[in-house]
């Protein structure tokens, strides 16, 4: 399995409502979500390697091979069988975790809460010293000291992580230093990367190959040589298998060029450029029985980050072909396992498509009707593929103007999501609709979401219900709609929220309620989440999304007990990796240079050092680089650490604010997976 970084290892909780299987890459810790959530469809590896052989082209090869020549072994034991991808024999198995519930929201908040967090333009925010500190020295950490990285200090980190790329003869070394590199990007690192990359596209070993694409499209430059080396690599033709050491280009590596080339197509405002890059996903779309679900995934992914909002006559009319071509994918009568790849057509075209356009209200209503062919009262035999209908209804949310009265335009759909929520055969496309409802917002919305949060399952709805009233309010917020605290719709929303958890139980329905909160911005739920975190600090399972709220609510009276959860939580990665975040949301930046020493302190295992590099590239703060840079050139320590360290250099110095691929991951249908999207190990989802 590719992972620029498969520095992998399972984090297992003991209990099934926590199931912390979720791996802890090179790149950084990524929770998202309890367990694997690779559909059962017949591609589950167990202990495979994260190789493959070069030159498969076959559809359907989506299985990782033997290794094909790895440049150096790993470091040993289980640590160093993570590292070169293979699962430690104590790692829990890559399949199924038993009991695990793929319909929980945990799932949805892991993939989807980068927008909602925002983490690294709140630290580098400019709010001066929080007033309170003068009187209160709980308060004293909180100056805003913090600063980004200058751009001689990129330009340093850059020049070492270079210079090691070129003599590294390790893997997980070279693939953590490509994504670094990346993250910085060639206007920042002041010399061109992509001669750097493509050396790797030729190597025996599939991880640097894919590592080596993918960094192409992290890296951002829309130069014509970057455009022709993705398109090489995605047509499979001569110059992408000239840079592939003269074999054919298998499919895993085409994959990851197609989703590089997306994140090309995201930034660019040049109608030749975009032109360039969407042919060739275009043309895997027109023929669809010559490749595997990976490479078909990734091109109709790919062609989704065109630019919604980049206006003009030739935009318009490269956004009609791509739109064509996507929906013609989508009317092809397939069988059920391509229907999982055709799964991914609404939530394209909901990105793609421009609101209130001719083709935007077309597709609205293919989806509506295809989503209501689902409801136990439609009356229909056809069972409609569940991938799809939960597409469809994540799409909707995305269409719509808000729900205000009944005769909104969007009051048909609205009820529609509700018949969904109530009636449709699949719990998971239930559960979508009421994110849907949240997503095109307005006071019918909302009056249906707060009547069902009193009334819904405690421990299966009840979590869904109570996210979807945060994502209402955190969509009202950012549109300013919701400024005024004392109004009766935004009293209603809390009032619900708080009075469910007062009486909540359930682990996984507090944390929902508590994220609920914290995205509403509820001052006066301060008290009770605060009181929930010390009475249940040791639970991972309510103590990580709780200590979240606090910090999305600004609470700095929590400060004290939110360090105290963080220096225990050692062996808790999730904990620990929640508790950074509220930490960093409040402004505390005295644990910089702590966490620069934890991560050179011996004995450190994977599961800390993956926590401590996430942690330091959340904070982003230029006082942990001379730590970082002495640590990664130090010979003796273990390629191992050296990894992390450079996995945490290229998040402080990353160039852009969100993760690079918080634009795939935020508005997907994640149980429609393949296992170049996201297999819970190394699907372009699960890195960081």
């Amino acid at each position: 399995m590719p992972s620029p970084t498969t520095i992998a290892s399972q984090l297992i909780a003991s209990t099934i409502a926590v199931t912390l299987a979720a791996p802890l890459l090179a790149h950084g810790g990524q929770y998202r979500g309890p367990g694997s959530i690779l559909p059962p469809s017949g591609q589950l590896s167990s202990g495979a390697s994260n190789n493959q052989t070069n030159g498969s082209t076959k559809p359907g090869n989506n299985n990782p091979a033997p290794p094909s020549g790895p440049s150096k072994p790993s470091s040993s034991g289980p640590a160093g069988a993570a590292a070169s991808g293979r699962p430690a024999q104590t790692a829990a198995s890559r399949g199924y975790v038993v009991g695990d519930d793929l319909g929980r929201w945990e799932f949805w908040w892991e993939f989807g809460k980068d927008p909602f967090l925002r983490l690294r333009d709140t630290i580098y925010s400019d709010r001066g010293e929080d007033p309170l500190a003068r009187w209160n020295p709980r308060l004293a950490g909180l100056r805003r000291n913090v600063s980004p990285p200058t751009e001689a200090d990129v330009r340093g980190v850059a020049a070492q992580l270079r210079d090691l790329l070129k003599k590294s003869d390790d893997r997980d070394t070279s693939s953590s230093c490509l994504i670094a590199l990346a993250k910085i990007g060639s206007q920042r690192a002041g010399f061109d990367l992509t001669e750097h990359f493509t050396p790797f596209l030729a190597r025996g070993d599939q991880e640097l190959r894919e590592s080596a694409a993918l960094s192409i499209g992290v890296a951002g430059d829309l130069d014509p040589k970057n455009l022709d080396v993705l398109v090489g690599l995605v047509e499979d033709n001569n110059k992408g298998r000239a840079l592939s050491g003269k074999g054919a280009v298998n499919e895993r590596t085409r994959a990851f060029a197609a989703y590089a080339a997306g994140l090309l197509l995201r930034r660019s405002r040049n109608a030749a450029a975009s032109l360039r890059l969407t042919r060739p996903l275009q043309a895997v779309l027109a023929e669809p029985t010559s490749h595997g679900r990976n490479l078909t995934v990734a091109a109709i992914e790919a062609l989704a980050q065109f630019p919604r909002g980049w206006d003009s006559p030739a935009a318009n009319t490269l956004r009609r072909g791509v739109a064509t071509e996507i929906g013609n994918y989508y009317d092809l009568e397939l069988g059920a396992g391509d229907q999982l790849v055709q799964a991914h057509v609404p939530t394209a075209l909901a990105r793609l498509l421009q609101p209130r356009s001719i083709e935007a209200l077309k597709w609205r209503d293919r989806f509506a009707k295809d989503l209501a062919a689902g409801l136990r009262s439609s009356g229909t035999r056809t069972k409609v593929n569940h991938h799809i209908a939960q597409s469809c209804a994540l799409a909707l949310g995305h269409m719509c103007e808000p729900w205000e009265t009944d005769n909104s335009p969007s009051h048909a759909i609205g009820e529609l999501l509700v018949n969904v929520h109530r009636d449709h055969r699949d719990y998971q496309t239930r559960s979508f609709a009421v994110l849907s409802l949240a997503r095109i917002g307005g006071q019918e919305a909302m009056d249906y979401l707060v009547s069902e949060l009193s009334v819904a399952n405690k421990a299966l709805e009840q979590p869904w219900l109570a996210v979807a009233l945060g994502v209402l309010a955190a969509k009202q917020r950012a549109d300013g709609s919701n400024d005024d605290r004392e109004s009766d719709a935004y009293r209603r929303v809390t009032a619900s929220l708080l009075a469910q958890l007062e009486k909540a139980r359930n682990p996984s329905t507090i944390g929902a309620l508590a994220i609920a909160l914290g995205l509403t911005g509820a001052e006066d739920a301060r008290d009770i989440l605060r009181r929930n975190l010390v009475k249940n600090q040791r639970r991972d399972d309510i103590a990580g999304y709780v200590a979240l709220a606090l910090g999305l609510l600004r609470d700095t009276s929590a400060l004290n007990d939110l360090r105290d959860i963080r220096e225990g939580s050692s062996r808790r990665p999730f904990v620990m990796m929640q508790s950074v975040r509220a930490l960093g949301l409040l402004g505390d930046y005295t644990l910089t240079a702590q966490l620069s020493q934890e991560l050179s302190q011996p004995g450190a295992t994977v599961l800390r050092l993956a926590a401590t590099a996430s942690a330091l590239m959340h904070i982003g703060d230029r006082r942990c680089l001379p730590a970082l840079r002495e640590l990664v050139a130090k010979p003796s320590v273990t390629p191992l650490t050296q990894a992390f360290a450079i996995v945490a250099l290229g998040g402080v110095c990353d160039k852009d604010p969100l993760p690079w691929n918080s634009v795939y991951a935020s508005f997907v249908n994640y149980r429609a997976s393949t296992e170049t999207l996201t297999d819970g190990i190394a699907g372009i989802l699960d890195l960081l």
